[in-house]
């Protein structure tokens, strides 16, 4: 009845581990079809910086910028902020309080996109705006900030998780070898949570460079790179904000609607390649001494 037991698991896990293999490539082979007529004959001009489609012009490299910029912004604020809190939750705070504290957290994850871009355009943008003297509040680093609070939840919830799943016996071993406790967070708690950490960091990259709603209600919608690339007071586009204005308006099968697609492909291939890259970099191990 074990091997019976341990077979259908195997195969159940297998069959799980293709189906999902298979959808996704063919999101891929579905996206690359629809934006092969940009791709075919707009060829290197999809990486310029000029979109004006009623001159034949659908370059993409704004929305890139801007999808590349909001997401540094939002993980350069939400990784040491959740971090650091998943860390006093884990590691700090009594089991009783732990729990109601991650069920806080859990439900800010559950609040939809929408109300987060609500309260972002009717008072955090007019706040930015008044604080550097701004025309318009919605910049690129408005959009950034309010990713950072929407992911912020999930770094911490999933992040407190690994740290509080590394067994008890290294930290007691490691207190007993005279490490203080921060040493101990160091060198041994955080070396072992790594590459569960790292899971947590990529699902907040997935949510921060899919995130459409709120980021297309604070952004500001124009599509221009500006002069100067770290001015992040200006008003700015995304791959995901640019498909949720456009693709409704646009004509089936038209190399406009081939453009887009092409947008949604290479935002695939991004999540794609830095999700392997950050499983090359963190792989499972233990490293006392880096």
């Amino acid at each position: 009845m074990s091997a019976w037991s341990n077979r259908i698991g195997r195969a159940y896990i297998l069959i799980s581990t293709l189906i999902s293999a298979i959808i996704i490539l063919l999101i891929a082979l579905v996206l690359f079809i629809y934006s092969w007529e940009a791709i075919s004959q707009q060829r290197a001009d999809l990486f310029t910086s000029i979109w004006n489609p009623a001159a034949g012009q659908f370059g993409i490299l704004a929305m890139l910028y801007g999808s590349l910029m909001v997401t540094v912004i939002a993980l350069a604020i939400a990784i040491p902020l959740g971090l650091a809190t998943a860390l006093f939750t884990s590691e700090m705070l009594g089991v009783r309080y732990r729990f109601h504290v991650k069920f806080l957290l859990e439900l800010l994850a559950g609040i939809p996109s929408v109300l987060y871009g609500l309260i972002g355009v009717a008072f955090f943008s007019v706040w930015l705006g008044d604080l550097f003297d701004l025309q318009s509040g919605r910049t690129i680093l408005t959009a950034g900030i309010l990713l950072a609070i929407m992911v912020l939840p999930t770094i911490i919830t999933l992040g407190d998780d690994a740290l509080h799943n590394v067994p008890r016996q290294y930290r007691e071993a490691a207190q007993g070898l005279g490490l203080y406790p921060h040493e101990v967070i160091i060198h041994i708690v955080l070396p072992l949570a790594k590459t569960d950490i790292a899971g947590a960091v990529l699902l907040a990259l997935g949510r921060a460079l899919g995130e459409t709603m709120a980021v297309m209600l604070v952004i500001g919608g124009i599509d221009k790179i500006p002069p100067s690339l770290v001015n992040i007071m200006v008003p700015g586009q995304t791959i995901t904000s640019k498909l949720g204005r456009e693709i409704e308006e646009t004509a089936f099968a038209s190399m406009h609607f081939s453009a887009l697609i092409f947008m949604g492909l290479a935002l695939l291939v991004m999540v794609l390649a830095l999700t392997a890259i950050a499983q090359h970099y963190f792989r499972p191990g233990l490293r006392l001494y880096e």
